[in-house]
């Protein structure tokens, strides 16, 4: 009798292991603060595909323009680049980041100190379990379910036994909260972008980013790019990129709480 329980136990953890090894596409909601001295939120809804043992997460408005195209839509489409991560069987994790006219791409390990806590509770409809780790200058506190047992979660964040359904900041700036798995997605080739990213250190990459922020219609202005400015009537009008770069860098400047605020590039 107890070798059969035990035939039994085995073979239902097989199935269930079974049915959660095939490809996934997993929804959150995110909400977060660009500005830390603000209490206004941004609200954004996430996808994470979860093919062939890789995932992907970014904007559910991105994957809905990724499937059009791969459907061989040729129209204009509006996409959103924020939050877009790719990770790999290799337990490292590419994030890419989106200037003007290029993609750069940051290929690093996926290194989570992870610290199970005993304290579990239930969550959307699953029994959950505490974890919290601390990742380039945050403090995170996560809640997974083993009744999905998939290493993934949302951003950049994996490695615990079971799907990450919750996960929020100390700092109460960032929330991910799930709310709907499917079997049944658009799959597609996860780095599908274009042009083809190029890879660039953290050093580099914010060199770029203090270069725009210096002079961020330098295109515009040498006639690389052609862009026309109306105004409320639909009259051509002459930019004022004095005005312009003035308004922008105090954009940049207000966005001063990134998800990796270790990593938060100091504008002058």
């Amino acid at each position: 009798m107890r070798h059969c329980k035990i035939v039994i136990a085995f073979v239902f953890f097989f199935v269930i292991q079974n049915i959660y090894s095939q490809d996934m596409r997993i929804n959150y909601d995110m909400i977060y603060k660009e500005d830390s001295l603000s209490t206004e939120t941004v609200a954004k809804k996430m996808v994470l595909l979860v093919q062939n043992g890789e995932s992907k997460f970014y904007p559910e408005k991105q994957y809905e323009v990724d499937s059009l195209r791969a459907s061989g839509f040729k129209g204009f489409a509006v996409g959103d680049h924020d939050f877009y991560v790719i990770k790999n069987k290799q337990n490292t994790g590419s994030k890419y980041y989106f200037l003007l006219r290029d993609v750069y791409r940051i290929t690093e390990p996926v290194k989570l100190n992870w610290k199970i806590q005993k304290e579990t509770a239930k969550k959307y409809g699953y029994t959950c379990q505490k974890a919290t780790v601390d990742y380039k200058g945050r403090k995170w506190e996560a809640w997974f379910t083993q009744e999905i047992p998939v290493q993934e979660g949302p951003y950049i964040f994996k490695g615990l036994p079971g799907l990450i359904v919750y996960m929020k900041d100390a700092a109460g700036s960032y929330e991910f909260s799930f709310t709907a798995l499917k079997k049944n997605f658009y799959k597609m080739e996860l780095e599908n972008i274009s042009p083809k990213p190029l890879d660039i250190s953290l050093a580099n990459l914010k060199k770029v980013f203090i270069d725009y922020y210096n002079d961020p219609f330098r295109e515009m202005k040498s006639g690389n790019v052609k862009a026309k400015f109306k105004d409320e009537k639909g009259n051509d009008v002459e930019p004022d990129f004095k005005e312009m770069t003035k308004n922008l860098q105090n954009s940049l400047r207000k966005n001063n709480n990134p998800i990796e605020l270790s990593e938060a590039i100091k504008y002058p």
